[in-house]
């Protein structure tokens, strides 16, 4: 897949805000229909928006050339450092992540792998990993290959290197979630097993922008990611409170399941995992076998077969089909992501929702997401 998507220096300019995060970001866009009309409104109707202060709106409305300027370097500079840059309606941003509430409205790139492949696993645990963990990652990794998974995980020392390096040995793509800047590397001693990640099909990936510091604050946030990413996280190895403990927390959240690997009581390595198991927030895990069991996934073959859309016998209006052709297409949307790429307001797309959901032939999810009843299908 090649990722050719370049944002715009309106879009990228909200990103740069200073005080707008994923939320606040994602409601300007939904209220004012795209970046640029963001960047035309009057102050006075930016602050009848909830969460914008004073503060926003004054960046918004009288420090545009300073933030233009800002964003037209950050664009130039991830050019030159080979980084693609991703906006959140853009075709390429992996759907996975729409799902969460504060998903980030950029995310960077570098590497071509589709974040967006039918199966995503994340493999984290301890920095401290002990030959258990490492020779579990090895067995687990050669017996996942059949599946043809992505494998994610965050690039640091431990559990999280031997998935990164176990996945390129078995020519599996392996994409790297960063708390820092994509124009440096944390741990710099990666460097290698990073370029042959993006060289064999694999990807690093970061909502930070350039010069970005690998600072404490940003690994719980880097680890949101990595949950949101992925449709299974398993833990191999954890002590009762660290990183990998949080993305396990993160996934829950985010209704991914969870797998644990089982340890010997009284070895610190195994405390989190085994807390895990006992308090019912993870699946034990021996082998790939458990995760095809609860993921209902069969190895992959080469064959695939799509299913069609049949709306021959249903009356509905124009805006409704094309309501339902959306999420055919997509499987799964948000109502933010609807009203933005159909073009319709807010409450008109509420008011069609609720009757596609009264006929029976949406379903409505958590997070205000809707995807199709099966029904609509025909193979």
């Amino acid at each position: 897949m090649s990722l050719s998507t370049r944002v715009s220096i309106y879009e990228m300019a909200l990103h740069l805000i200073e005080g707008v995060g994923g939320v606040t970001a994602r409601n300007l866009l939904v209220h004012f229909g795209s970046a640029e009309n963001i960047f035309k409104a009057k102050k006075h109707q930016l602050l009848q928006l909830q969460g914008i202060g004073a503060k926003v709106s004054q960046s918004i409305t009288e420090n545009q050339n300073q933030l233009f300027q800002k964003a037209e370097k950050e664009i130039k500079d991830a050019e030159r450092n080979g980084i693609q840059i991703l906006f959140f309606l853009d075709e390429a941003y992996p759907k996975r992540l729409k799902q969460i509430d504060d998903a980030p409205i950029i995310l960077y790139q570098k590497g071509n792998t589709n974040l967006n492949q039918d199966k995503t696993i994340a493999i984290v645990g301890t920095r401290q990993s002990t030959p258990y963990g490492k020779n579990f990652v090895e067995q687990l990794l050669l017996e996942l290959k059949a599946y043809k998974p992505i494998i994610i995980s965050g690039m640091a020392y431990g559990i999280d290197i031997i998935a990164h390096r176990e996945s390129l040995k078995n020519e599996m793509p392996t994409v790297g979630v960063l708390a820092n800047g994509l124009d440096t590397l944390y741990p710099s001693s990666h460097q290698n097993t990073a370029e042959q990640m993006i060289h064999h099909g694999g990807a690093l990936i970061t909502e930070f922008s350039l010069g970005t510091r690998p600072d404490a604050p940003r690994f719980p946030a880097r680890n949101r990611i990595t949950a949101a990413l992925s449709d299974v996280v398993i833990v191999v190895e954890s002590m009762k409170k660290g990183g990998a403990i949080i993305t396990a927390q993160y996934a829950n959240d985010y209704n991914r399941e969870v797998f644990a690997l089982p340890g010997n009581i009284g070895v610190s390595t195994s405390e989190g995992c085994n807390h895990l198991i006992k308090t019912h927030q993870a699946h034990l895990i021996t082998s790939a076998e458990d995760i095809a069991y609860i993921m209902n996934w069969e190895k992959t073959s080469n064959t695939s077969h799509k299913k069609n859309l049949d709306l021959n016998h249903i009356n509905l209006s124009d805006s409704e089909i094309a309501v339902i052709k959306f999420l055919f297409e997509k499987e799964e949307a948000s109502l933010d992501e609807m009203c933005l790429l159909l073009g319709i307001p807010l409450n008109q797309m509420a008011v069609i929702l609720l009757n596609l959901e009264m006929q029976d032939f949406i379903n409505a999810l958590p997070g205000k997401r809707f995807n199709l009843k099966t029904k609509l299908f025909i193979r």
